[in-house]
């Protein structure tokens, strides 16, 4: 066993708030901050290659809809640089004629590859290979949008642009998933690639639905009113002022130094899956939510110790903010007891919720020392927590 100390202080409303008005990727979000404690796992668990996205039926840069190319007879470029003001509007009345085109047979391999393809590679963890943060839904659209585009266009697919959403002023964007702690997530705006197929604008986003691409009518309606957005079809430029520039610009790779935007994604959707009762080594490796996995769950044992690996919360990870989640292994519901001591305090805290890894509790406690001890019967595991 090894102990952990930190810090839990209390965040005033106001402030969860303004986190949760921010957009999807347009902030560090609620689960950031310093990087996590992340180890090996007990398995040991290496991680095989990526996918091999190499399929048949890519585009190539002769194609329709390539870049250079005619994405179609009636497609009129802007002649100069356009801001995502100046091309914005209703669902409705969206230009799509020099959108990309793609195969349906494109569309299935594309999707696929972008999905299931394990690219990235972290620097505390080299022989992890990730994909790209679809568990994380809170932030990180942006990094993920651009991300994609650019492994298209290696990949040798036309090059998608992006359907870009914009709450209107007083308005907000809401997903119900369950990839977030809370439940939902709360956007001002959201972003994915978007191709063309059979003449429909299609949406490359499984952070939204995994299972497959959207009809963008069918996206927008999984966290938005249509009359509460704006929608522009981007070809430069994911977030910010800019829509298109004068001349294409080169889709950048992800940036996984220390501390880049695509490295801080990646952090933050291994807090979350903690945070929900997850073992990041199993659904960010062989085993997504998405997909079948040939190692079955493990369950929890009843006659063995559970186990404390650290405190976190679901707003940051550095400080342990309200409410609290005690992250381990071997917690058994119904069975598992938590015991907090000190300050002048004795007690059983109550379990709000309780898996395999996760035990959280919404309880909140003065400032002061405390020893906080987790039992499987007569069976504990201790660590210290100062709460502050």
């Amino acid at each position: 066993m090894r102990q952990s100390y930190f810090s839990l202080a209390r965040v005033l409303c106001v402030a969860s708030a303004a986190l949760a008005a921010s957009a999807c990727g347009g902030d560090e979000g609620a689960h950031s901050d310093q990087a996590p404690d992340i180890e090996r796992s007990d398995t040991g668990a290496l991680l095989e290659d990526a996918v091999d996205s190499t399929s048949s039926g890519m585009g190539s840069p002769g194609d329709e809809g390539s870049p250079g190319g005619s994405a179609g007879a009636a497609c009129q470029l802007p002649d100069g640089p356009r801001s995502f003001d100046e091309l914005k509007g209703p669902p409705g009345s969206l230009a799509a004629d020099c959108v990309p085109t793609w195969t349906e047979e494109q569309l299935s391999s594309g999707f696929a590859a972008i999905r299931d393809s394990r690219l990235l590679a972290m620097p505390e963890q080299p022989e992890f290979l990730r994909r790209l943060p679809w568990l994380a839904a809170d932030n990180g659209c942006e990094e993920r949008a651009e991300a994609a585009i650019y492994f298209f266009q290696q990949w040798g697919y036309p090059t998608p642009y992006f359907a870009r959403v914009k709450a209107k002023p007083r308005k907000q964007l809401v997903f119900q998933t369950v990839n977030e702690p809370s439940g939902s997530v709360t956007w001002s705006g959201h972003v994915a690639p978007v191709v063309r197929v059979g003449g429909q604008l299609m949406i490359l986003d499984a952070a939204i639905d995994p299972s497959r691409p959207l009809p963008i009518a069918e996206w927008l309606s999984q966290f938005s009113v249509v009359d509460d957005i704006d929608v522009a079809l981007c070809r430069d430029h994911a977030l910010g002022e800019g829509c298109f520039d004068a001349v294409p610009l080169e889709p950048p790779p992800p940036n996984l130094n220390p501390y880049g935007s695509m490295y801080n994604r990646l952090l933050t959707e291994w807090r979350v899956q903690e945070i929900l009762g997850r073992d990041p080594y199993r659904v960010l490796g062989e085993c997504p939510p998405w997909g079948p996995c040939a190692e079955p769950e493990p369950t929890p044992d009843p006659g063995l110790p559970p186990t404390i690996r650290r405190f976190a919360s679901d707003q940051f990870d550095s400080f342990v903010w309200y409410p609290l989640y005690i992250i381990g292994d071997n917690f058994v519901e119904g069975w598992t007891t938590v015991r907090i001591t000190g300050n002048g305090i004795d007690e059983l805290a109550p379990i709000d919720a309780c898996n395999i890894r996760r035990i959280l509790i919404t309880q909140e406690y003065p400032p002061g020392d405390y020893q906080v001890t987790v039992a499987n019967g007569e069976l504990e595991s201790q660590a210290s927590l100062r709460i502050q």
